[in-house]
């Protein structure tokens, strides 16, 4: 049987290849449209843009990827400028396509808002972590005559500040203070290894002021810790009510972590010779209340 007899005969092997082919051609020409249209292959490392500004970022060569800079939510954070980038997402080095949307967390550019709470009648301890937890500080403790050892008054910028007000997030709210009635002392914290803003709280707690303070070659405040204080921690009360202790801070990676270790053993040993020293019973009720700060 001749080629063209066989071919005539089996048309279907005809058209089976020619199917074949066209399906070939189809899968190519889709390929390439995909490559084109959905750059396939051509992904890029997103940028490290944490701790820039939002308004710096079209420093960033950005012909090529044309990246969407998306502000999804913002932070206050007091002192710090607006528009610091906090966090990003997709994180440094994940790998993505032209275009893409990049959705960062940043500083706010306003202030936001604290509502003052009621303090009044309110112990320091108390009256400083409310406000706190509101998101203000507290400021400078002035003592008065009272029997009463709690928060009389509460002041912004030498006025009274009523409960229910609004003040920027950060702000220091001052208390007037009873002295109460006995002695009118408290036990020197111990703060060497905290952070600034948590040794001001312990220091307020304790119904002291917070004095001069000083940072030494520090660049960035997040590492800074305290590595001396005065008057240094000893266990026992001695300290009047509203006193100023004096802070010196430095960056933690310079403070060998087996020196914190000792001073802390150091605390813990002072504190157990201070309970079982002889003292008054007034003196031992200060040291029950002041020791649970450690």
């Amino acid at each position: 049987m001749s080629k063209q007899g066989f071919l005539n005969k089996h048309k279907w092997i005809i058209h089976a290849l020619i199917s074949i082919a066209a399906s070939f051609i189809i899968v190519v020409i889709t390929f390439i449209v995909l490559k084109h249209y959905g750059r396939v292959g051509q992904e890029y490392k997103t940028p490290y843009v944490v701790g820039m500004y939002f308004d710096d970022l079209d420093s960033i060569a950005n012909e090529e990827l044309n990246l969407q800079w998306v502000i999804i939510d913002s932070v206050y954070k007091q002192g710090q400028k607006g528009g610091y980038i906090l966090r990003q997402d997709p994180d440094s080095g994940a790998m993505i396509k032209t275009g893409r949307k990049i959705y960062l967390t940043v500083t706010s550019y306003v202030p936001d808002n604290a509502i003052v709470p009621d303090l009044r009648s309110l112990s320091v301890r108390h009256a400083i972590s409310q406000l706190e937890n509101v998101g203000l500080h507290g400021g400078r403790l002035t003592f008065v005559d009272n029997p009463h050892h709690v928060v009389l008054e509460q002041k912004f910028r030498g006025r009274t500040v009523a409960p229910g007000r609004r003040l920027d997030k950060g702000a220091m709210v001052d208390l007037v203070v009873g002295n109460g009635n006995g002695k009118a002392e408290s036990i020197v914290p111990y703060l060497v290894g905290m952070s600034p803003s948590k040794a001001r709280s312990v220091i307020l707690s304790a119904s002291l002021n917070v004095g001069a303070e000083h940072y030494e070659e520090i660049t960035d405040m997040s590492h800074a810790i305290v590595y001396k204080q005065s008057p240094e921690y000893s266990g026992r009360s001695g300290a009047s009510f509203g006193s100023y202790v004096e802070l010196w801070y430095c960056d933690k990676s310079v403070v060998a972590m087996e020196e914190l270790e000792r001073m802390k053993k150091k605390q813990l040993e002072d504190s157990i010779r201070a309970l079982y020293e002889p003292v008054d019973d007034e003196e031992n009720s200060y040291h029950e209340t002041n020791l649970k700060d450690f």
